[in-house]
């Protein structure tokens, strides 16, 4: 692969396994993210992506607090939208293919059954329609991009942010009782595994939107009964309902992306969410062990 990239955001779950892909393997890439680099500041990116001269912009930065977008609402849109304008002017500017990374919270989770790509979203939180506003701008103002959706990702990151399974894991060395959420179902997904499959999309030349989330999908407490059987956690798990941890945000009952495009087109290398979180529980096993020696 002789393309060259830019990840922005690159100290997050998804802008690490990026770089970490691409380093590799190889590949030539830039990765950018705070304090130097800022989305909502042109000022900072732009020399940047002039003298690098990539081929391909990933962006992986987003405002992605749920519960404060609901607060900060001009923050949610400003980053995950409205700064997207000068990006994607650059990108029709220096003809860069702009790979934009969005979410199953696009949609309202009414469905119940997997969202594809031409279902029409419906976002029912801010955290969502600031998502959804950042997609459509794409769309109408950009010649060359692809919008990738994923859901409930986690991943090792360099910013150290702490995702979804390791906040799990601390709950329950914590606490003797655990409660988790029964009625929200989602696609668990590896930020590795996404990885891999935005190269391969991009090796691909797919344009459009395109869903890839890990295969199969769980509730929250499916979810943790699995993963503290695999770390042989004893701990008991009530299953309480979305509304038990906040009782005005709303979220999508059952959000599940099924990554039809990429059957269709035979490039989905996504594997069942369960295999994945035993990937990662490993390499984070090992991980410890290295830094323990």
């Amino acid at each position: 692969m002789n393309d060259k990239f830019i990840v922005l955001g690159s100290k997050g779950q998804l802008g690490t396994a990026l770089c970490e892909l691409f380093k590799k393997e190889g590949i030539s890439y830039c990765g950018l993210d705070l304090p130097e680099f800022d989305i909502t500041k042109p000022v900072t990116y732009k020399k940047k992506i002039k003298e690098f001269s990539s081929d391909v912009i990933i962006n992986c930065s987003a405002y992605t607090d749920v519960y404060k977008a609901e607060i900060e609402q001009y923050d949610a849109i400003n980053v995950n939208a409205l700064s997207l304008q000068s990006l994607i002017d650059l990108c029709n500017k220096y003809n860069i293919l702009f790979c934009h990374i969005s979410t199953d919270y696009v949609f309202s989770g009414k469905k119940q059954s997997p969202y594809v790509e031409t279902d029409i979203p419906n976002p029912i939180n801010y955290y969502g329609l600031s998502k959804y506003i950042g997609e459509k701008l794409i769309q109408f103002y950009s010649n060359n991009y692809v919008i990738i959706r994923t859901s409930a990702l986690y991943g090792k990151s360099i910013n150290k942010s702490q995702n979804i399974v390791d906040k799990l894991i601390k709950i329950a060395r914590n606490n003797k009782l655990v409660k988790l959420v029964k009625d929200e179902y989602v696609s668990p997904t590896y930020a590795k595994d996404l990885a891999k499959q935005i190269k391969k999309i991009i090796e691909n030349n797919i344009k459009g939107v395109v869903h890839a989330t890990s295969e199969g999908y769980c509730n929250w407490v499916e979810m943790g009964k699995y993963l503290y059987s695999n770390l042989v956690l004893k701990v008991e798990i009530e299953e309480v309902k979305s509304s038990f941890f906040n009782k005005t945000l709303k979220k999508p009952k059952f959000s599940v992306l099924e990554n039809k495009i990429l059957k269709e087109k035979d490039i989905n290398v996504m594997p069942d969410w369960k295999t994945a979180l035993q990937e990662y529980l490993e390499n984070k096993i090992v991980s410890l062990e290295a830094i323990e020696s």
